[in-house]
């Protein structure tokens, strides 16, 4: 009988076992997960990268453009990784749209070509628009 309490033991040890480590990796994905508060931030912070980028190509400062489109970048990439973790096929969609148009904008600003660069921000900025008419308000 001795051999059936170890087994008892070892199964009672393991499943208290599996179950802290189910609970650590449920709380590791929880904290990695974007949440609302982060996402708004971003978003705040994209608005200002949108003025930064306004105020450059109105300053002719090259620098400062690339500066505020690579931002714009990975704020949308935030943002994607954000409605993929929300499970929101057009926030996704129109995330990825946002960032490949901001990472074009950002090469056209890089290449000196501040119109070019202003014409992909505009059609980002219009992605930007739809992503906020179908979900700003619904919290």
């Amino acid at each position: 009988m001795p051999s059936s309490r170890v087994t008892r033991s070892f199964a009672g040890s393991f499943l208290v076992a599996a179950a802290a480590f189910a609970l650590v990796t449920s709380l590791f994905a929880a904290a990695q997960a974007p949440d609302a508060a982060a996402h708004k931030q971003w978003m705040n912070d994209a608005s200002d990268a949108q003025e930064d980028f306004r105020f450059a190509v109105t300053d002719k400062d090259q620098k400062a453009a690339v500066e505020a489109l690579a931002k714009l970048e990975a704020l949308m990439s935030r943002t994607e990784d954000y409605w993929t973790a929300k499970k929101s096929n057009d926030g996704v969609k129109l995330a990825k749209e946002a960032r490949a148009l901001a990472a074009q904008a950002g090469t056209a600003a890089k290449a000196g070509n501040l119109t070019a660069a202003t014409a992909a921000f505009d059609k980002m900025g219009a992605s930007c628009n739809s992503c906020h008419e179908l979900h700003l308000e619904k919290k």
